[in-house]
């Protein structure tokens, strides 16, 4: 796939785009990619993916919750897996936040990229909010300006349109199931192995500590999860904890993984672990033995396949 940042290096040609965040590169997003695809072959148009380097809601929330559910580099890998040739990484800034749908349409995509389709999902709205503004008004525009605009079809394959707020919904329930289910495979979380507080090892059960390599990438609900973890081009089964550790008191929110069959030092080490199925809620125990009797019941459940 061939990525650009810079807006005038993929030159006036025409050209068909579509638009969008595509947090989550989810089945919606993908289904949205082969139909824009499709049109602009039958049109013998090249397709360009457009998509931001930063989320619009990092400019506009004023938050600074984790909410994404990929990093930039993850979702242009995810991108080229889903066949992407083209993609245009546009910054989000506020010069980008002022323009309205008009403007966009105008003084990006036609005088810049010489678009003559634009694919938009069904309910996608872009550029600064009009009021009333929507897919009736960007075609009226477009028939303006010699830009075919077409409105992509929904994808609900269980009744519901698939979305980024629903996946983020399921994760928030701790249903990494289902969210997998709407993104086509297994939420996953890209990190570094750091130094903890080693209270795994005292326990018998060393774990791996984990830090995000994005920071605001959501976190799953706090609990017991199992897990697959990728570490030097190998995978491995795991049992990871969600949350703050309660029955030591802990203050923090952390990420820490059991590796079922390894042993070894990896700090330092970038993993990459994927969300299987949630065990159970994070709780707090009575003291350490009955933490270590539970770990070791989580980790039978992981091994054996079996559920509580």
């Amino acid at each position: 796939m061939e990525i650009f940042t810079d807006i005038d290096s993929l030159g006036n040609t025409p050209s068909a785009v579509t638009v969008g965040s595509f947090d989550g590169v989810h089945r919606g997003h993908l289904a949205m990619i082969t139909e824009a695809r499709e049109l602009a072959a039958s049109r013998g148009l090249p397709l360009t993916v457009v998509t931001f380097a930063r989320h619009p809601r990092l400019l506009f929330s004023g938050s600074d919750a984790p909410f994404l559910l990929t990093s930039t580099d993850d979702k242009l890998s995810l991108l080229e897996r889903a066949g992407v040739e083209r993609c245009l990484l546009l910054p989000f800034d506020n010069a980008m936040a002022s323009l309205t749908a008009e403007e966009f349409m105008h003084d990006i995509l036609l005088q810049r990229l010489g678009v003559r389709m634009l694919a938009v999902g069904y309910d996608h709205h872009f550029g600064r909010p009009q009021t009333g503004e929507g897919i009736s008004q960007y075609v009226e525009y477009g028939r303006e300006m010699g830009v075919e605009v077409v409105q992509l079809h929904p994808y609900t394959p269980d009744g519901q349109k698939i979305s980024s707020s629903r996946v983020r919904g399921e994760l928030a329930a701790g249903d990494v199931e289902a969210a997998a289910r709407m993104l086509g495979r297994n939420y996953s979380l890209q990190g570094r192995v750091v130094h903890g507080e080693a209270l795994g090892r005292r326990l018998g059960f060393p774990t791996a500590n984990i830090s995000l390599l994005e920071p605001l990438q959501l976190l799953p609900l706090d609990g017991v999860y199992e897990c697959t973890i990728k570490v030097r081009l190998q995978s491995y089964r795991g049992v990871m904890n969600v949350g703050c550790k309660p029955t030591v008191n802990g203050s923090s929110r952390t990420i820490e993984v059991f590796i079922i069959g390894f042993d070894g030092d990896i700090y330092g080490e970038p993993v990459v672990v994927e969300f299987v199925r949630r065990l159970r809620g994070e709780r707090r125990f009575a003291g350490l033995d009955d933490l270590r009797a539970q770990i070791e019941s989580d980790v039978r459940c992981v091994s054996e396949g079996t559920s509580y």
